[in-house]
Formats: structure tokens, sequence, C-alpha cells
């Protein structure tokens, strides 16, 4: 069904024939883990670069943009396959038959545990910096610049009239992740080092806490399509109270624009202002 292509050769593909191969790739991987019931069920079909290929926004694109676009959306697609890869991987090594309170005494089954959540705050944050690129390009068609993604995404998102305003409840949600959990862990103070030494079971918060920002970028391509096809998104997924509330102020927002961009200003500028927190050494 697939055939080996070199690098040169991809470059090669003209942009239907790219993405239809971005697509059938991502397929197939689906195909191979679950079966010809992925072909049956809608809720196992993977998003497609095509359908983004396929709105108004990108139809409007020259030829150069589309084919950067099309490279943009496979670029977080594939980010979030490999965060469900790595989910299913911790399901069948560290939550498997068997499993239980008594398998946090054992330090191997703590390392597991660890290496796995480690790399889920790191692929996880990757994915936001992919989605950051996909949809400032969708509306600029040039890649976002600057030290820090997330001043350069309040910079532009706060532009009259600006879609995308609809995501600074997601983007908020990652902005947190990031500074609470993201740079704790790579800047050498991990979490699961004082963990292991517990050797206690984690209670369900800081189980689910490496998923966090997995969970809120797996709500953001449907809008972004609808976005994209010049449609208003007609639901927002949230997860905790804060979620609810910009909810509710961006839906009852069609009748006052200026107020809801006011309020996506101050919420901006209350979290990303805010320094970085300091993790407890042992």
């Amino acid at each position: 069904m697939l055939c080996q292509l070199t690098l040169e050769q991809i470059k090669s593909l003209d942009l239907q024939s790219l993405v239809s191969r971005m697509d059938l790739v991502r397929i197939v991987a689906r195909l191979e883990k679950y079966g010809p019931i992925v072909l049956q069920h809608e809720c196992l079909a993977p998003p497609r670069v095509a359908q983004i290929m396929e709105t108004k926004r990108a139809r409007s694109m020259s030829g150069e943009s589309q084919r950067k676009l099309a490279d943009l959306a496979f670029r977080f697609l594939f980010q979030m396959d490999l965060l469900e890869v790595s989910s299913g991987i911790s399901n069948a090594v560290v939550h498997c038959p068997g499993s239980g309170e008594h398998s946090w005494s054992s330090p191997s089954h703590w390392m597991r545990a660890a290496v796995l959540d480690q790399y889920q705050i790191i692929a996880s944050r990757i994915a936001l910096e992919c989605f950051f690129d996909l949809i400032y390009f969708s509306d600029r068609e040039v890649r976002m610049t600057g030290k820090s993604k997330f001043k350069a995404f309040k910079n532009w998102v706060l532009k009259d009239g600006n879609p995308y305003k609809y995501f600074v409840g997601h983007i908020v949600e990652g902005f947190k992740f990031d500074r609470q959990i993201r740079q704790n862990e790579v800047h050498g103070t991990s979490r699961f080092a004082r963990s292991i030494l517990a050797l206690s079971a984690p209670d369900s918060d800081e189980r689910n806490i490496s998923l966090r920002l997995t969970n809120t970028l797996l709500s953001v391509w449907r809008p972004l399509i609808e976005i994209l096809d010049e449609k208003p998104p007609t639901s927002m997924s949230y997860s905790n109270d804060a979620g609810a509330e910009f909810a509710d102020e961006y839906f009852n927002s069609m009748s006052d624009q200026e107020r809801f961009s006011t309020y996506v200003a101050e919420l901006l500028d209350k979290y990303f202002a805010n320094p970085s927190p300091q993790r407890e050494e042992m």
C-alpha cells in the first residue's frame, strides 16, 4: 500500500500526492494498530491533512503557501499521533492487567511510568509549538518568529476581528502547563526524582498531570477546520472552571465583541506576566 521514497522524491511530489501520502501514512498506522474496524467507525478515523486543505482559507492561498500549510498540519497531527502511541504504551506496561497499588512499591515500575510520563510532558509541549505554527501560518502565511511563542501569540491574537481568539483558553492552559510542569521537568528538577524515593502510589491528579496538555490539544482540530472554512465554531471543550468561564465569555460575545476583546487581553496579561514557579528541593 505504501512504497518507500527518498526525501528528494517526497519533495518532488505534487501537492495532491503529498497530502494523500501524509494522510495515508497515518491511516495505515491506525490500520496496523486497530485492524479494519478503523475504517468502519468514524471515531477511530484520524483527522486528515486533506480536511484543512479543503477549507476556504486554504484554497485562497498560493500554491507555495498551501504546501507549507500542509506540512504544518501534518507535523501537528503526527505529533498528536506520537502522544497517542505513548499513552498506549503506558497502558500496556504501566497500567496493565495485574498492576495495582502494590505496583508502585517497585522502583522499576516507577521508572517505566516516569520515562513515559516525562516523554508525554515534553512531547505535548512540542505539539503545542506545532499548533502555534499552524494557526499563525493559517492567518498570516508566514511562520511565527521570536524567542517566545506565547508572547508572539499574544501580540497577534489581540488584533481586531481575529477569529483565533477562540483558542485563547486552550493557549492559557498550555502556558500554565509549560510554566508549572514542563519547565521544571526540562530544567533539571524532575518531579519523578522525588516520586521514586517515596515509592507510594500517586493519586489520580498526579497520574494525569502528564496528560493535561495532550487532553487540551485533542479538542482543537474540529474548531480549527470550522474557522478556516469561515464558520464560527459551535462548541468548545473544557476541563475546569476557568475553561467553562472562557467558553461562556466566547459564546456570549456575539453582541459585544469589544467587551470580549478586553476580557481576552486581561486574561493573557494575567497569566503571561506571571513568573515561573519554583519547585521545592528534597
